[in-house]
């Protein structure tokens, strides 16, 4: 891990300098992380991988007092408005107008009060263990601790200066954090009379599974070094952040949220607090709180004990959804990401995929300033899909796309399409011309219309009856053949398709027998990606992205009138060598030997891939997504 992180350190007030430790690329969309007690920087290490690796520059801080940061001696130096003006000084040493956040615990409180206090700096939120609590006009929260759980509970027992500190030094602090850690009782912590802090902690000191002994190491040397006054101060402040941020009482947080917590939290087991975040209360405090998910079997330290789930809802925090209405009764969920008045790079999908392929390309388009739109296309994931095979054609499709463009504002958009969104863009492109300013085509080049065979007699002309298009042809039957097999394991076997050779599918055999994949997880995707697409074509089932292929020869029918008419918007092609598609008998020449171009008049480079198969926009991410950013960027004024 520590060669994928780099350090440094930024001066956020006098006297004050932040270790900062940061991971993927500098110029990605910011996601600042903000730890708890007793944690650091490292607590957000899983986390800082994964979201490096989906293009999104993860900053995680040692807040004041922590770690290598530094720690002012003077307890009233850790109101939340000194820790929330350390964050705004490190937004700005950023250098992005806007920041995604995620916090844990202390951490969480923080990012609420940032969020309340410069909403202007802050995109999305994502909180975890720690709700908001509105401030009480009338009474402070110490006061409100003890009324509901008593002097023992451990933020009044963390009160006095020096007590806990006592405590927290009365043994080997690698036992005294695995206890901590290790903490499962899901109730308040309440240190009864005559107990230590340690005493009343229901773990027994073993190392909890989700941590290793380096990490525990590292913790133990940190706080070896600081000890845990700095931490402690931050309870020591509670009331005296009330006091301060009387300002704001009855000011609602509008920034958009999720929040997350586990059913075995601490926190989440306070009296009352069930029924606030369940019946209405945080919803009225938070009017954007977009979702709440609560983790069964999980306790207080969630980024840590389950990585990969939080790892994934802190990357979707920078995704907007909504739906577009594209036409009489079908509705188009629409993923989105970036500056909302940037060019737009509209990103189309193919089969079986969903606009979730190009999450990693969103990112990187963000981060370039673009207003990257992604759909589900008709027929797919959270849009509509009309019952009928004929309301699938390409004019249908090119429509949603054409109202979509619409619903966006801008009269010209970027294209960029895989696999059937390759098909659908190049006849945008062919139809509507004037609504494209340039185009990127993966897998699936233009092919113009024959003007005495269609497609299907074609492809069987090339390929016979076996190929995998005619056998899709009658409902029901590959409906059948999807149903036979689990969801995951199907996906991880369409993925994972290596064979550089058009599938045919014998009568005698069924088209997962004639993949060339054993159906293990492909190494460029996670077991998250695939129970992602699991999850959705488990409600949807496949007819709508069969139907695409249905309507084949119907859009060949349709289409008559655009014979012969070239694709004249700028684009760029670009192709793995061991694409089905790809090595279709004639495609190679096709391509390399003037036809494609005949066709596609401004076509302006032809990138071939090595080593790389079909779903090239997410087996490649970084490299297609700096292949769509460098050829749109040409044609920005």
């Amino acid at each position: 891990m520590a060669a994928e992180v780099r350090h440094r350190t930024v001066e956020v007030a006098s006297g004050v300098r932040l270790h900062v430790a940061e991971s993927g690329p500098e110029d990605g969309p910011a996601v600042l992380l903000v730890h708890g007690f007793p944690e650091l920087w490292y607590s957000w290490r899983h986390q800082m991988r994964a979201l490096a690796a989906s293009g999104f520059r993860a900053v995680a801080p040692d807040l004041r007092g922590y770690g290598d940061s530094d720690a002012p001696p003077g307890q009233s130096s850790y109101t939340v408005l000194h820790l929330v003006g350390d964050l705004v000084a490190l937004i700005a040493d950023i250098a992005q107008p806007r920041v995604l956040v995620a916090a844990h615990d202390w951490g969480a409180a923080v990012a609420w009060q940032l969020c309340l206090l410069r909403p202007d700096l802050v995109t999305a939120f994502v909180a975890l263990s720690v709700e908001y609590h509105p401030r009480n006009p009338t009474r402070s929260p110490v006061q409100t601790l003890r009324a509901v759980c008593g002097d023992g509970h451990y933020i009044c027992f963390f009160q006095k200066p020096g007590v806990a500190e006592g405590e927290f030094g009365r043994g080997d602090i690698k036992c005294l954090l695995k206890k901590f850690y290790g903490m499962r009782k899901p109730a308040p912590l309440i240190i009864p009379p005559g107990k230590t802090l340690f005493d009343s902690i229901d773990s027994d000191g073993t190392c909890p599974a989700w941590l290793s002994e380096e990490d525990i190491s590292y913790y133990a040397e940190k706080f070896e070094k600081t000890g845990f006054t700095g931490g402690l101060n931050y309870y020591r402040c509670i009331d005296l952040n009330w006091e301060l941020t009387a300002p704001w009482t009855g000011v609602p947080i509008k920034v958009p949220t999720k929040f997350i917590v586990g059913d075995q939290d601490l926190t989440y087991n306070i009296p009352g607090v069930k029924d606030y975040i369940h019946k209405g209360g945080l919803k009225s405090s938070v009017p954007n709180l977009e979702e709440v998910v609560v983790m069964e079997g999980v306790a207080h330290f969630i980024n840590q004990e389950k990585p990969n789930e939080m790892a994934v809802s802190a990357a979707a925090a920078a995704v907007r959804h909504r739906e577009v209405e594209v036409a009489s009764g079908v509705r188009l969920h629409v993923a989105e990401s970036g500056p909302e008045d940037g060019p737009v790079a509209l990103l189309v999908h193919g089969f079986p995929e969903l606009w979730y392929s190009w999450r990693h390309q969103m990112a990187a388009l963000a981060a370039r300033g673009f207003r990257a739109v992604a759909p589900d296309l008709r027929g797919y994931g959270d849009s509509d899909a009309p019952p009928d095979r004929d309301s699938y054609t390409v004019l249908h499709l090119v429509g949603d796309l054409v109202a979509l463009i619409a619903d966006l504002g801008q009269p010209r958009v970027f294209v960029a399409g895989h696999d059937w969104g390759a098909v659908v863009a190049w006849q945008l492109c062919l139809l509507r011309p004037d609504l494209v300013t340039a185009l990127v085509s993966l897998s699936v080049e233009y092919q113009p219309r024959h003007p005495r065979m269609s497609v299907l007699h074609a492809v069987r002309a090339l390929c016979g009856d076996d190929h995998y298009m005619c056998r899709f042809q009658k409902p029901g039957v590959a409906e059948a053949e999807f149903a036979r097999l689990d969801l995951n394991h199907l996906f991880n076997m369409v993925f994972g398709m290596r064979k550089p050779a058009t599938i045919i599918l014998p009568q005698d055999k069924t088209f997962f027998d004639a993949i060339d994949s054993d159906g293990t997880c492909p190494s460029w995707l996670s077991e998250d990606d695939i129970s992602y697409y699991a999850d959705k074509f488990s409600k949807t089932g496949f007819t709508g992205g069969f139907n695409y292929y249905r309507c084949i020869d119907l859009d060949w029918e349709l289409t008559a009138p655009w014979t012969g008419a070239p694709v004249n918007v700028p684009t760029k092609f670009i192709v793995g060598d061991l694409d089905l598609t790809y090595n279709t008998p004639g495609v190679k020449d096709y391509i390399h030997n003037g036809g494609f171009k005949a066709n596609v008049p401004n076509l302006e480079d032809v990138v071939v891939m090595e080593g790389v198969g079909h779903f090239i926009n997410q087996e490649k991410p970084d490299e297609i997504s700096e292949h769509i950013c460098e050829f749109f960027s040409k044609f920005l004024m």
